[in-house]
């Protein structure tokens, strides 16, 4: 019969050929409490690199939860390091963090990171079991989570710009096996105090919660992981069929095409809501995407647009023509009012543009620009002279172009469908009467061109006049 040694390495072995990590150019940098899993994936790295030639680290993080404790094992873990020749790191967090599960995984993961990239680490491995990965789906079923949730710790996960994470034990060894490798190695882990402490969630599901459950059902460990790789399953599924769904809805990571996303179901939309929350990085519960969901369903007639606060300083927009995230509902303004030249180039310093009016003497343009657009052609005779560059005020009046009567600004850019947020940043050419020029929105009647225009106004926003 093998020993457990064997196996476990044999699976590791596996597990770096499967992600091609066993080979020479690789740097591989595991995360290394000190406690059972993680020396017992440390030091079956060792055995198994001494057939093949890949470098290997490890990084402590001490939390420092526990004093001259938690010093001794992070000493204890350089030891270990040293007497094998490992490359090893370590850091000490700060006293006052807060002592909360999500703040030390959070401070792992950055100390992991920063010491990837520092050291030039190819990949990243941790030592989460199989035991871990039944904690964690019972964990996040007792917490409320959807299908996704269901899927549980990934086996490799990729990381933008850093290197990926990978978890050779999570398949196929629990617990019990990393002890028993251990002991057989005589290897002396460090055993936590605080993993046995049921104030916290995660300890009582793994002390009290699992073993109840298992006088229900022996095999309910495998069951779970069972549920686990039947919803990331489910998970590709669902994600191969709304992709194309979501190239079509999701324009460049940033907004959602609302007349789109109105066309498809119920059940659809709120998936959408959740990929497009993850993807800008806000947690999606169940009780707010049926808030959101709400919120749209109340708000599609809403031309001009509505806000939904998700979060701090967030808010969640919609308007008849987009839906996105915002970190404002109020537009910066600029109590600035700067006289423009018709010699020169105009600068704005509030709105951070100029525009430049030049008198036009050549035949009619060939074509007209879009009302979007940063450039127009107009007729400036008649035009009162003192023209002002600026944003915004309230009694702001304009006749709008094709219209007989002037109507007030704000009306205006409701019926332009103008979110209320982006409204005080918009720059307005004007005279001491009206506005003549809403840049990138529309111009007034006043500056309609009969035949030739007289002059043409051109705004510059980065560089270049348009």
């Amino acid at each position: 019969m093998e020993n457990i040694s064997d196996v476990i390495q044999q699976k590791i072995i596996n597990f770096l050929g499967k992600y091609g990590l066993a080979e020479k150019k690789n740097k591989l940098l595991t995360a290394f409490s000190g406690g059972p899993d993680s020396l017992c994936l440390l030091n079956a790295l060792y055995n198994i690199n001494k057939n093949y030639n890949f470098k290997l680290a490890a990084a402590h993080l001490n939390h420092n939860w526990r004093g001259e404790e938690s010093k001794l094992e992070a000493e204890r873990a350089e030891n270990y390091c040293k007497e094998r020749g490992i490359e090893f790191y370590t850091e000490t967090l700060p006293v006052e963090l807060p002592r909360t599960e999500e703040e030390a995984r959070n401070r792992r993961y950055e100390f992991l990171n920063k010491t990837a990239k520092t050291n030039g680490s190819t990949a990243i491995l941790t030592g989460h079991t199989r035991t871990d990965q039944v904690e964690t789906v019972l964990y996040r079923i007792i917490k409320g989570t959807g299908t996704a949730g269901l899927t549980g710790i990934p086996e490799m996960r990729a990381q933008k710009g850093l290197p990926a994470i990978y978890r050779p034990l999570l398949t196929g060894v629990c617990r019990e096996d990393c002890i028993k490798y251990c002991e057989e190695n005589a290897l002396s882990p460090s055993f936590d105090p605080g993993n046995y402490d049921e104030k916290y969630l995660r300890n009582k599901v793994r002390h009290s919660l699992l073993p109840e459950l298992k006088t229900y059902n022996n095999a309910v460990e495998d069951a779970l992981v069972r549920l686990s790789v039947i919803s990331r399953e489910s998970e590709e599924i669902t994600g191969e069929y709304i992709k194309e769904i979501k190239e079509k809805v999701i324009e460049n990571h940033n907004s959602i095409n609302t007349k789109e996303f109105l066309k498809l179901s119920d059940p659809l939309k709120k998936r959408i809501l959740v990929d497009f929350l993850g993807q800008n990085h806000i947690k999606s519960t169940f009780e707010r995407i049926e808030d959101l969901f709400d919120f749209i369903e109340k708000n599609t007639g809403s031309k001009s647009g509505k806000t939904f606060s998700i979060a701090r300083d967030l808010w969640f927009f919609m308007s008849g023509k987009e839906m996105k995230i915002i970190t404002r509902t109020k537009a910066k303004s600029s109590d600035m009012a700067v006289p423009v030249s018709f010699e020169k180039e105009t600068f704005h310093p509030g709105l951070n543009i100029s525009i430049k009016i030049e008198e036009w003497i050549e035949a009619e343009p060939k074509r007209f620009p879009e009302e979007s657009a940063d450039i127009v052609f107009a007729d400036l005779n008649g035009i009162d002279p003192d023209l002002y560059l600026r944003n915004r005020r309230p009694g702001d009046i304009i006749q709008p172009f094709g219209m007989k009567q002037k109507t007030k600004l704000k009306k205006y850019l409701i019926n332009r469908g103008i979110p209320k947020h982006i409204r005080d940043e918009i720059p307005l050419l004007v005279n001491k009467d009206e506005v003549l020029w809403v840049v990138g929105i529309g111009i007034s009647e006043l500056l309609r061109t009969k035949t030739i225009p007289t002059h043409r106004i051109r705004i510059k926003r980065r560089g270049r006049f348009a």
